[in-house]
């Protein structure tokens, strides 16, 4: 189902989002092939590696919708979309950024999701997702890098929205950490 799929994906930007505020030592890196949401948190929680708590802003972008055999008053608003910028405020409290759930890790509640390739050090991370539910499959590819207070990533998704009906999509998030938490996130 369509509206899965873009859950799907806005929830991996989303979590892309959390691994990407974080900071740590240079040296650290956490890498993972064929691993579950669960087992790269646990890495991470291992790590050095540390999102920043505060109140972070962040701009998505839709940079490609290709859905093809859409309805066309749907593709009509769907294309209005894009290119549009998305924003949202999140607060990731202390007692978060210090042990990162699993949940960070996948989109949303599904099931069923691995981690094909995991890299995330240096300032750089990169990372490819295959998640499959009720039969359909979807591959999500991240690509970005991260500072103590800022972070940029472009994510496509690929799969299919209905059995037999492909999409893909990209899109660009943009992070910045703007001060501590307000309590209005």
């Amino acid at each position: 189902m369509l509206t899965n799929f873009r859950h799907s994906a806005l929830a991996a930007v989303l979590l892309g989002s959390l691994a990407l505020s974080a900071c740590g030592s240079s040296g650290d890196t956490v890498v993972a092939e064929n691993e579950s949401a669960e087992s790269v948190a646990a890495k991470i929680a291992k790590s050095d590696i540390r999102p920043s708590a505060g109140r972070w802003e962040s701009k998505m972008t839709i940079t490609k919708m290709d859905i093809p055999g859409l309805p066309p008053e749907v593709k009509g608003m769907m294309q209005k979309q894009m290119g549009k910028m998305q924003t949202s405020v999140s607060c990731l409290t202390k007692e978060e950024a210090e042990k990162p759930k699993a949940d960070f890790f996948k989109p949303g509640s599904e099931s069923g999701c691995v981690y094909d390739k995991f890299a995330m050090g240096d300032g750089k991370i990169a990372a490819v997702m295959t998640c499959e539910q009720n039969g359909q499959k979807q591959t999500m590819e991240m690509n970005g890098t991260y500072g103590e207070d800022a972070y940029t990533m472009d994510m496509t998704a690929d799969g299919e929205f209905a059995p037999g009906k492909p999409m893909s999509m990209a899109m660009k998030v943009e992070s910045n950490r703007v001060g501590d938490c307000t309590g209005d996130e």
